[in-house]
Parts: structure tokens; C-alpha cells; sequence
């Protein structure tokens, strides 16, 4: 049994090291990430089942969900791939700490911080035990001389083949084709490459087939020794109450008499929309920051009537700033209508839901009576869910799509940010919708289509969805083959002329 696992362990962890290391060093990013992620999930997976006979349930949710994340290499192309870089070490390093826990309650949010640290210690440290103990492990006659058999005919194949295939042309082409898919692994640093995958991927492996029971790590109570009265967090609560309803009201008399027509400031209605909606998402922030510290601080002697005098003040401080989050989102459409659609834009919207789900979320915790270990797994969850959706959500292309009928209806479009603000995600409806903005515009957007002498040739597990879009946009501008077998490329560059026709010409504000 010993011999087998450590069979099992060792075999998944070579095949997927080498996987990883043939399709993922020095290779631009595509579909070559999904495929190894999902190796390394599976990898894990089949190292639990086929020793320990089970698979539970958080361990498949942490790994499908670095799964799902990781297929946004294949599909999209924008700046986001470094987040999703980083969410799936955290989602893996996750899935190794809590190895054997048995359901989400044993789970904190706290287990993030530590995730950095813990992980790559309790891997590096199976690793070696695992390297240690196979030597031993091998105590049958038969099994140690399969290995040195597997060891010393390996290296004769390749070498046959190498020779025989200067005599066969069968042979021949089939190995040619076969080096032509996979990429050089002559020289050392990609070797060297395969070695750390290899010790990631083999202690990972180890402790799914070993342990038995979860390992978390405890974290030490923090003592409520510092605790704030009551009469003190019920001035707290009221005062932040006035505040924000006092702004809550302003923000409903604006929807009959817009502020600026009432005071006489001078500020357009646009100006007033772009201001302060940063601002009031950080209040709503620091607001929930603030009920979760007078939670944590809540006297034990507290009478219950104090409680819930206390809780219904919560409420009501949560109610307004849900309030607020809803006034901050409709600033931001009305700054999009007044200024145009961008990626800080978008962003700024999607921070809105999510924070107003987390506050939905601590609602749910001030009426139970206090703050669980569920809340901070919930707004991790609730986080993690809002940037799946965007990571997967080309809105590039939906901010060009926005832009281009904001600019058919107003005349008003910010041409340098579409060509130089976006990434590639964008080009191919950018290109598509051109001649909507007019000829001179269409003129300027054919212009950055440039050819490449150096072609770009890319591997299959380089494939990339959005790219081969971005090939096909271009194309269509530019049909002709570029001269010397180069390739067509999106010169980001070049100065923008601005058109003769108003349209077209960058009358916004700085997109930000």
C-alpha cells in the first residue's frame, strides 16, 4: 500500500510538472493556463480519491473555482490576467491548507492572510518528507527493479528513435511533428522550471493522499479587554445616523430639484455627478468598519434592552448606507452619460455591488445578535463572485459598444482613449463599429493597423480567443499579407490626428 501511494504521488506530480513546464515557460499567456490548473486540481483530486477514498465537498469547490478562473487566459486578453494570476495561487493554496476539512464551518476568512506563507511551507515541507521517505518506501524486490528498468529503457528509446529516424522517413516526419508541437527543453532554465513545479506539485499531492484529519491553523483569540460603553457607541451610532440620512434626504430632493439650478453654484448637473462617488464608497466602507468594531466591542454587561436599542441603530445606519451605495451608482451614470464609459468606471460600479452585498451581508449578522465566522467566508465569497463575474465579462468591448451610441446621439467621442486606453479586447468592436463614428474617424482607427516584419507565431496551447478576434479585426482592415511574412499588429504609438468633423474629436473629459 505504502509503495502504491507513493507510485501514485510521484507518477501525478512528474506528469503534471512536465505539463506545466512544457506549456507554460516562456510562453505567451492562452489556453496553455486552464489546461495546467486543471492538471494540478485533478492531480490533487486523484491523489485523494485513489488513497484516502474521498474528495470533500470545500476541497472541490477551491479547485473548480481556480479551475473556472483560470479558462479567462483563453478567452479575454486584458490587464486583469495578473488578479487572476494571484486568485488562483490563493484558491490552490486555500485548497492545500484546508485539505480533509469536511465543510465550509471550520473555514474562516482569516485563513486568507496566512494562505501566502502556510501554503508554500506545508507544500515545500511534503515535498521533501515525500523525497525522503520514497527510497524506503520501495522495499519490494519486483518494484525497485521496474524502476531501474524504467530508468535505464527510457533513455535507450530516445535514443533509437533518434536514430532511426534518419533512416525512416515514417519515423522521421512523425517525430518532427511531434518536436514542432512541444517547445525546446535543451537548455537549463526551463529544467529548472520543471524542479519547482515538481516540488509544488508532489507535496500538494502528498498531503491529499496522507492526511487524514484537517490541519487549520488555530488563531488566538484576541481578549475583550478594550471594550466601548454603551451610552458611547449609542452617541457613535446616532451621530453617523444623522449624517448620512441628513445626505440621504439631500440626495431625494435632488431627484425633484437638481442642486446645482437650486444653490446657484454655477456647477452643471454633469459636474455635480462626477463628484463624490468615490467618496461615499469609501463611507459606506468605513461605516461598516465602524459597526463591525462596536460589535467586537460590545460591553458583555449590556442589558438586553440596550442590545437591541443599539442593533436597531445599526440597521437603520445600514439601510442609509445602502442608500448611499444606490446615490453613489446613479452618480456614476450620470457621469458616464455627461463624460463617456471607462474601465475606472466599470470597476467603481462593480466595487459598489459588492460592498452593498457585504453590508446585506452584515445586516444578516447585527439581527442574529453578533458577528460569525460565516460573515468574513461570505464577503470573501461575495468578492471573489463579483470579480469572477468581471474577469469573464469582456467590458472593453462594452465600453466601446456604449461609447459608440453615446457618440452617434451627442457627436462626442474620446478617439485616444478607444485606441489607447483599451486593450485588445476592445479593437475587434472598436473596428467593427467604425464607420458609425464617421469616415475621419474610421480613417484614424485603420491607420494604427501596422505591419510586423517579425511575425508573431504562437503554439496551440497559446491559443487565445480574444487574440484570434483581434488577428481577424485586423485582417479586415488590412487583407493583404504583410511583405516578408510578417504579421499585422495594433500600433499604440502613433499621436492621434484629431478628425476634421466634430465627431471623433476627444471633447470628454479625461477618461478616468
Amino acid at each position: 500500500m505504502r509503495t502504491s501511494s507513493a507510485a501514485v504521488i510521484w507518477t501525478l506530480a512528474v506528469l503534471t510538472s512536465a505539463l506545466g513546464a512544457t506549456v507554460l515557460f516562456d510562453s505567451k499567456p492562452g489556453i496553455n493556463w486552464p489546461i495546467w490548473v486543471a492538471a494540478a486540481a485533478v492531480s490533487v483530486l486523484v491523489a485523494r480519491v485513489a488513497t484516502i477514498g474521498r474528495a470533500e465537498r470545500p476541497l472541490l469547490i477551491l479547485l473548480g473555482w481556480a479551475t473556472l478562473l483560470s479558462l479567462r487566459f483563453a478567452l479575454l486578453d486584458s490587464d486583469l490576467n495578473f488578479f487572476v494570476v494571484l486568485s488562483d495561487a490563493m484558491l490552490l493554496g486555500l485548497a492545500v491548507i484546508t485539505i480533509a476539512a469536511p465543510n465550509w464551518g471550520q473555514l474562516s476568512a482569516k485563513l486568507l492572510a496566512v494562505v501566502p506563507f502556510l501554503a508554500p511551507f506545508r507544500v515545500w515541507r511534503a515535498s521533501l518528507q515525500q523525497a525522503a521517505d520514497t527510497p524506503r518506501s520501495v522495499s519490494n524486490p519486483r518494484s525497485r527493479s521496474l524502476i531501474r528498468g524504467v530508468l535505464l529503457s527510457a533513455p535507450v528509446v530516445i535514443l533509437l528513435i533518434a536514430l532511426l529516424g534518419s533512416a525512416d522517413p515514417v519515423i522521421r516526419w512523425a517525430t518532427d511533428h511531434l518536436w514542432a508541437w512541444l517547445p525546446d527543453w535543451s537548455f537549463p532554465p526551463r529544467m529548472l522550471f520543471f524542479l519547482f513545479l515538481l516540488s509544488l506539485t508532489l507535496g500538494a499531492n502528498a498531503i491529499a493522499a496522507r492526511q487524514l484529519d484537517p490541519e487549520l491553523p488555530a488563531f488566538p483569540l484576541l481578549s475583550r479587554s478594550v471594550s466601548i460603553g454603551v451610552t458611547e457607541q449609542r452617541m457613535v451610532l446616532w451621530s453617523a445616523a444623522v449624517v448620512v440620512w441628513l445626505f440621504v434626504l439631500l440626495q431625494v430632493s435632488y431627484l425633484i430639484h437638481p442642486p446645482p439650478a437650486a444653490i446657484g453654484s454655477g456647477i452643471t448637473f454633469a459636474d455635480y455627478a462626477r463628484r463624490g462617488f468615490g467618496e461615499l464608497s469609501i463611507a459606506a466602507t468605513i461605516v461598516g468598519a465602524i459597526i463591525l468594531l462596536l460589535e467586537y466591542t460590545r460591553p458583555i454587561a449590556a442589558s438586553e434592552k440596550e442590545r437591541m436599542l443599539l442593533t436597531r441603530l445599526e440597521l437603520v445606519l445600514l439601510l442609509a448606507m445602502e442608500l448611499i451605495l444606490l446615490s453613489a451608482f446613479r452618480r456614476v451614470l450620470l457621469y458616464e452619460e455627461a463624460y463617456g464609459f471607462t474601465t475606472a468606471r466599470v470597476f467603481a460600479q462593480a466595487y459598489m455591488v459588492a460592498m452593498a452585498l457585504a453590508l446585506i451581508a452584515l445586516a444578516f449578522e447585527v439581527v442574529r445578535g453578533s458577528i460569525s465566522i460565516n460573515f468574513g467566508r461570505r464577503v470573501a465569497v461575495i468578492g471573489l463572485g463579483v470579480f469572477t463575474v468581471l474577469a469573464f465579462w469582456n467590458h472593453e468591448a462594452w465600453i466601446i459598444n456604449k461609447n459608440v451610441d453615446r457618440a452617434v446621439q451627442t457627436g462626442k467621442f474620446d478617439l485616444d482613449y478607444a485606441q489607447r486606453g483599451l486593450s485588445g479586447d476592445a479593437r475587434p468592436t472598436l473596428i467593427a463599429r467604425r464607420r458609425e463614428l464617421g469616415d475621419s474617424v474610421a480613417a484614424a482607427i485603420e491607420a494604427r493597423v501596422v505591419c510586423d516584419s517579425a511575425a508573431e507565431k504562437r503554439h496551440w496551447f497559446e491559443w487565445n480567443h480574444s487574440i484570434e478576434e483581434q488577428r481577424r479585426a485586423l485582417e479586415s482592415i488590412h487583407p493583404a499579407p504583410c511583405p516578408g511574412g510578417g504579421s499585422l499588429r495594433w500600433d499604440r504609438s502613433r499621436a492621434v490626428t484629431p478628425p476634421a468633423k466634430p465627431l471623433g474629436a476627444s471633447a470628454d473629459k479625461p477618461a478616468s
